[in-house]
């Protein structure tokens, strides 16, 4: 199954002021570079960050984020999840370069990431289905296959446990002969229309799976059932309700959150005896 995921902007951190700080650094936090000539430490403060490129090292102190730099560095730049990368260069706020020794304050800003609550999606693949109420003491109807296309929206209600929704076009139906009836087909078009219980479960930053059941509702659209023995071109309604009802569920894989893959199995409870499995692929934007 596919999700097209509404992918939210990533956020910006703001540096509020930077400068030479009237402090010094006590002898145990000292710290010489490969030269042998003493450190100068910013220390990053105002919010948690995951990390700093162009310093000569990093450390994690309290609520803090402490970058030693080289004398005469004059720029860093701060990483943290969910942010566009900033670069912070010295100068820009009055500081040539950083002399040894000396302390620097980094007042820093990231607002408050809002967790995406509402994805929509596309989905497409193909469907092997067949009629489940045919062929009692004379062997089983065979799987047709067909195709579905359509459009989801998911809503999580919390990290792990959500609702999908959607709607798709799909094609359903069955090929079957026996003594009686020589080789009857059934195919037919349905809008489907499922609702389901989503459970969502990171495996790792960049492959998510997901587990989806629940009932699903289908209206038929379209289709015969044909055969050459009683000779058969009936409509889909002129022997089953045009409304059916049933219940689906299956699994999902998605990959760095653009790829989806995923299976199901459907089966109708309606006076329509079917089942099939859908296997479906997609890119989401």
């Amino acid at each position: 199954m596919m999700l097209l995921v509404a992918a939210a902007h990533a956020q910006q951190i703001t540096v509020k002021n930077f400068g030479q700080a009237n402090q010094f650094i006590p002898s145990e936090n000292q710290l010489r570079d490969w030269d042998n000539e003493p450190c100068a430490l910013v220390k990053i403060q105002g919010a948690r960050i995951d990390s700093v490129s162009g310093a000569f090292e990093v450390v994690k102190h309290a609520a803090e984020t402490w970058a030693y730099m080289t004398v005469g560095d004059r720029r860093l730049t701060i990483y943290k999840q969910g942010y566009e990368p900033k670069e912070v260069t010295f100068s820009s706020f009055g500081v040539d370069d950083v002399k040894g020794n000396k302390v620097y304050l980094m007042t820093i800003y990231a607002p408050e990431l809002t967790k995406q609550r509402l994805f929509i999606g596309l989905q497409g693949g193909v469907n092997f289905t067949t009629n489940t109420d045919l062929g009692a003491g004379y062997g089983s109807a065979k799987m047709l296959t067909g195709f579905h296309i359509g459009a989801n929206l998911r809503y999580m209600f919390s990290d792990m446990f959500g609702i999908t929704t959607g709607v798709y076009f799909s094609t359903r139906g069955y090929k079957y002969s026996d003594v009686n009836i020589i080789n009857e087909k059934g195919d037919f078009q349905f809008i489907d229309i499922p609702v389901l219980a989503t459970l969502h479960f990171n495996l790792s930053d960049a492959v998510a799976v997901q587990v989806l059941a629940g009932p699903c509702m289908s209206m038929n659209v379209g289709g015969k059932i044909k055969a050459d023995f009683p000779y058969t071109d009936d409509k889909f309604s002129d022997q089953y309700s045009s409304f059916q009802i049933g219940g689906q569920a299956g699994a999902k894989l998605i990959f760095v959150k653009h790829i989806a893959l995923g299976v199901d199995y459907q089966l109708s409870f309606g006076n329509y005896k079917s089942s099939g499995v859908n296997v479906s692929v997609g890119y989401i934007f």
